[in-house]
């Protein structure tokens, strides 16, 4: 069993306890710490464990196995590291860092010290996302010639100024990180990763500074083309459209409908629907079996960084007003 401590209390941390505290077969909540008393208590009532007095103080209990860390993306790296350098194994939440340097230093470090480093994109464990793997592996769908998506809400709207997730540091284009960073990661698990982009980032409408616009355009490394638009001050929206030469497969509200349209117009459009959301669980379960060295975790280290790249790229070219980026592959060295 997988005795765990959460640092980071606020929704997310909150999240990973219900789910860690749902599978006590597979996890135990030593604890958590944050820099809220409140949310800490409440976080105790609802997933037991101790409250920590510092950081430091969950790296010191050697009775806890692996820290997962639900903190503002710019502490992650350092995070990472001081996890690593401490022995214990570490989970973080999507994205892994914010620069392909940093999550460069958070991969090596993490190697050195022989500890799992798990990511959490947990979208990858949906059954539409691994129907449409299994799709697209087979060659159900032919030869895919473009992807489309676009993950958009107006969550933004209520955040005070100075929440760490109204500052434009921390949100680099907008709504990409917190929502279609998951689209990100879909697309390229299912279709390889990403060789060049050109984005279009900016703010109309938030009253806080953030962008609430952004607009990309990618190439893929197999010469497949792809779209991703995220909006941060309009009514919920996320859609993945993966386009075949024989199949189309579209992903909806967030994984939990798809749709296949074949080319063939006689045939009908096939609509499957899922119910239950238990990818937290799932990835919960993936890491403690890699902590365990049952198998590894399904999602790369290397994986995680070329979504940081991707990121990272798109911050580039908005400030290049539109230029193509080349987007980093496996930058670890």
């Amino acid at each position: 069993m997988l005795r765990m401590a959460i640092v980071g209390t606020g929704w997310w941390g909150m999240e990973l306890g219900k789910a860690a505290h749902s599978i006590p077969d597979v996890a135990q909540v030593a604890g958590c710490f944050s820099l809220s008393d409140a949310e800490c208590k409440r976080f105790r009532e609802m997933a037991g464990g101790e409250i920590y007095a510092s950081f430091d103080a969950v790296l010191s209990d050697a009775s806890v196995d692996a820290v997962f860390l639900a903190t503002p993306h710019s502490l992650h790296w350092q995070q990472i590291i001081a996890v690593a350098n401490a022995g214990k194994h570490v989970f973080v939440e999507k994205p892994m860092t914010l620069t392909v340097e940093t999550a460069s230093a958070a991969i090596k470090t993490c190697e050195k010290n022989s500890v799992v480093l798990g990511v959490g994109h947990n979208r990858r464990y949906s059954p539409v996302a691994r129907k449409m793997k299994a799709m697209i592996d087979a060659g159900d769908c032919g030869q895919i010639i473009h992807a489309e998506g676009n993950y958009s809400g107006n969550a933004a709207y209520n955040y005070p100024p100075d929440y760490w997730r109204a500052q434009r540091s921390e949100l680099p284009g907008g709504s990409l990180t917190p929502m279609p960073l998951h689209i990100v990661d879909t697309m390229t698990w299912l279709l390889g990763p990403v060789a060049r982009l050109t984005a279009i980032v900016k703010r109309q409408a938030l009253p806080i500074d953030l962008d609430d616009t952004t607009a990309v355009l990618f190439e893929l490394n197999s010469g497949v083309t792809a779209s991703l638009g995220t909006l941060f001050a309009v009514p919920q929206s996320n859609y993945l459209r993966i386009y075949g030469t024989r199949v189309n497969l579209e992903a909806r509200n967030n994984y939990a409908e798809l749709t296949v349209t074949t080319a063939d117009g006689s045939q009908p459009e096939t609509r499957l629907t899922f119910t239950g959301d238990d990818t937290l669980q799932s990835e919960i379960r993936a890491f403690a079996d890699a902590c365990a060295g049952k198998s590894d975790f399904p999602i790369r280290p290397v994986e995680a960084l070329r979504n940081v790249a991707v990121v990272e790229a798109i911050k580039a070219s908005a400030e290049a007003n539109g230029a193509w980026m080349d987007v980093a592959q496996d930058v670890i060295n």
